[in-house]
């Protein structure tokens, strides 16, 4: 009984008037937004017109009957059907791991060669601090030779010249065969020359006159001033060792020779340089 008057007189309570206009009219805005946007799936879905026309030529083998006489028939799908029956994203899948290899063969290779370069590059350096070490070794041991060269060659100077020296001041005076008959020294030459073909000839080696030898030799006979041996040099050899030794016997025999003449004062030393002849004939020498 309560309840008729309630029905009755909702729409005289303010609040409950109030609510039920809000909810219409939320109502309303919600139904008015649904209808009046577009929708994703209304907006990718559009009518399509279909236009049959006929074909220039009938198709060798159609899928239906119905597409005997239409393009776009089972040989348009045979021609445009995938050639592999992978779906497409694995092929995607098998095309990018395919490139990333490509990519990390690239990369390999690069960094090889690279590597590679950075091998050769050392390489070359230590080359070329080894053709570097060499070449100063090298330079270091001409210059060693260098100087050692240049040392002989000013310790023979120094020799040659205090040779010179000592000679100059030692008054040495070398007298060969040619000018013993114009020297001062003459008289005492000619004196030796026949002291010694005496002994010479009378001590002719025994086994040279048995085998008829012949020849020459020459020799450097050095005398000091008491006329005493101070040397006796070969300066050429007869090519027999009995008449070159024969031929120094012969001088060591006949000394001493005497002091030197008073035209020989000045002389220290005397260098006399003479041949001796053997004759096998006569088993006999002379002394020119």
């Amino acid at each position: 009984m309560t309840f008729m008057p309630l029905m009755k007189s909702w729409w005289k309570d303010p609040i409950f008037t109030g609510a039920v206009i809000i909810a219409v009219a939320l109502h309303i805005m919600l139904l008015a937004l649904q209808f009046g946007m577009p929708q994703e799936q209304d907006a990718m879905s559009k009518e399509i017109a279909v236009t049959l026309r006929q074909a220039d030529k009938e198709p060798e083998h159609a899928d239906f009957l119905a597409q005997t006489n239409q393009q776009g028939s089972g040989e348009f799908r045979e021609a445009h059907r995938m050639s592999s029956d992978m779906p497409a994203p694995m092929l995607e899948q098998k095309a990018g791991e395919s490139q990333q290899e490509s990519l990390d063969m690239l990369e390999q290779k690069q960094q090889l060669s690279f590597e590679e370069k950075i091998l050769m590059t050392t390489l070359s350096w230590q080359k070329q601090a080894e053709d570097a070490k060499r070449k100063k070794i090298q330079e270091q041991l001409n210059s060693q030779f260098q100087a050692k060269a240049a040392m002989v060659a000013s310790l023979e100077a120094q020799y040659l010249q205090r040779q010179k020296n000592f000679s100059r001041q030692q008054k040495i005076k070398t007298v060969d065969g040619i000018q013993a008959k114009q020297d001062v020294s003459a008289a005492y030459l000619e004196k030796f020359r026949q002291k010694v073909e005496f002994y010479g000839n009378r001590f002719y080696p025994d086994a040279a006159r048995a085998q008829k030898l012949a020849g020459e030799v020459r020799l450097m006979v050095i005398l000091n001033q008491n006329g005493g041996i101070r040397a006796i040099r070969l300066i050429d050899s007869s090519g027999h060792g009995i008449l070159d030794e024969a031929a120094k016997a012969s001088v060591r025999k006949s000394a001493p020779f005497g002091a030197f003449d008073a035209k020989m004062s000045d002389i220290s030393e005397l260098r006399i340089i003479r041949t001796w002849r053997f004759d096998p004939a006569d088993a006999e020498f002379e002394v020119r």
